[in-house]
Order: structure tokens, then C-alpha cells, then sequence
């Protein structure tokens, strides 16, 4: 199946990548080795699944540089609930899994050139994965407990090109919008979308199992407030830890 390229806007730059290849890794691999920079945005021509990297240039120390990553699943957010059907709920379970009307649909990724938290890392890298529709050599597409699709959430006139047109334009919005009022316009529409911030949920604590609670808030520094539902208690969550743990 041809699909057209996605037209990005003047800022970002694409680079497309076979569908065998993961952009993240490309990513990754050239902003290290200094092929690819600022803006760089590596994307794959597989028809069934939306997978992307951008590349940043921060100019903050590292614990503030992974506002981004909330920043972009707010983005990508904004994309679907304006291509989606309406009332589609699109939300994050922490720290990294896509949710569409309460099925996973894909991952966010990040990766930075360092990880000292008060050093301004020279790069940084910004993963997008997105089931469009089942893989065709799935035997039972649909079937998967817990996962879902584009495809299976009425979205079925959608392409991986729509998509990535519009997460890069709401990107560059909501970095705008961070250069100009900082973390706290992030942050309200980051909490209101991630699961557990409405009622109780099972949130990744990144060691041992997961933590039943209500999430609070998110500090500047990513930390997670989460109430526990057992005691009241309230824990603080690292992203830092959460995304350098393995999926459980």
C-alpha cells in the first residue's frame, strides 16, 4: 500500500526510515554520532503502526529537559482527539503506555546524551509508537487482552501520515507554549489525561509492584504525587526511575 509522505511543518525535518527499522534507534544512533540534530525528526513508512523519533537540543539541565516528555504526549493527545471520533478518551498510563478508550495502543520513549540530572544534555530523543491496525500475519487481530488500535477505536480512515503531521504541528505549539509560560500549561492538560487522576488506578511505582492510588500532580523535576488508596498516604514517583525500568 503507497501512502503519501507527511508534510511537516518548516521547522521540523523528516527522515524516513524502512519499515523493518525502529526510528527511535535511528535516532538515538545519528544524534550521538552527530548526523542528525535539533528538529530531526526520523520517521518509519510502515502502513500499519505510527512510529517516530524527534530530536531535541535542550538548552535546560536534564531534570528539567524531560518536561518534554510529558509535553509530548500532550501533543500526540491534542493529534487523536482531533482526528479520532469524538469522545474518544486518549489517556497515558504511567509512565510510558498509550491508552485509547482504556486499551493499550502504543509507547512513548525517551532518551537523553546524559544522565546527570544537573548537566544540560547535548541531545535528547522523543519516541512515539502507535498501533494503527493489526499487524497482517496476526493470527487473531483484535484479540490481544488489553490492546487496541486506531483501527478498532473508529479510526479506520486514518493513516500513519495524518497522524504525524499532526503530533509535529501540536508539538511545536506546545514547545512554544513551554518557551513562553513554562511547565504549568503542560502540566494541567499532562494530570487531566493520565489514568488514576480521575479515580483510583494501579500506577507503576519503577521497582517492585504497582502502587493503587489518585494521582495529585507532577512537579517540575517529574515527580509524580500519587495518594495511596490503602493509607492515604502520599508517595512521589520519579519518572527518571519509571522510564529506566523494564516493562513489567
Amino acid at each position: 500500500m503507497h501512502l503519501p509522505d507527511p508534510k511537516f511543518p518548516p521547522l521540523i525535518t523528516g527522515h524516513p526510515v524502512a519499515a523493518r527499522e525502529f526510528p527511535f534507534d535511528v535516532a538515538c544512533r545519528g544524534a550521538a554520532a552527530g548526523e542528525l540534530g535539533a528538529a530531526d525528526l526520523v520517521w518509519s513508512r510502515s502502513t500499519t503502526s505510527v512510529d517516530l523519533a524527534l530530536i531535541l537540543e535542550p538548552d535546560v539541565p536534564l531534570s528539567q529537559s524531560r518536561q518534554m516528555f510529558p509535553l509530548a504526549f500532550t501533543a500526540l493527545a491534542d493529534s487523536l482527539g482531533a482526528l479520532m471520533p469524538p469522545l474518544t478518551a486518549v489517556l497515558l498510563r504511567w509512565p510510558s503506555t498509550l491508552l485509547i478508550n482504556r486499551g493499550e495502543a502504543g509507547k512513548l520513549r525517551f532518551a537523553a546524551s546524559t544522565d546527570v540530572e544537573d548537566k544540560v544534555p547535548d541531545w535528547l530523543v522523543l519516541g512515539v509508537s502507535l498501533a494503527l491496525q493489526s499487524a497482517p500475519d496476526d493470527p487473531e487481530p483484535g484479540k490481544k487482552a488489553g490492546a487496541t488500535t486506531v483501527f478498532e477505536e473508529g479510526g479506520g480512515d486514518l493513516d500513519r501520515s495524518q497522524i504525524m503531521q499532526s503530533f509535529a504541528a501540536h508539538m511545536l505549539t506546545w514547545i512554544n507554549e513551554w518557551q513562553d509560560d513554562g511547565f504549568a500549561a503542560v502540566h494541567e492538560q499532562f494530570i487531566g489525561r493520565l489514568e488514576g487522576a480521575e479515580e483510583p488506578a494501579a500506577i507503576a511505582t519503577g521497582a517492585g509492584g504497582p502502587l493503587r492510588g489518585k494521582v495529585l500532580g507532577l512537579s517540575d523535576d517529574m515527580q509524580l504525587l500519587v495518594k495511596c488508596e490503602t493509607d492515604g498516604t502520599v508517595r512521589t514517583l520519579s519518572l527518571a526511575e519509571a522510564l529506566r525500568s523494564p516493562p513489567r
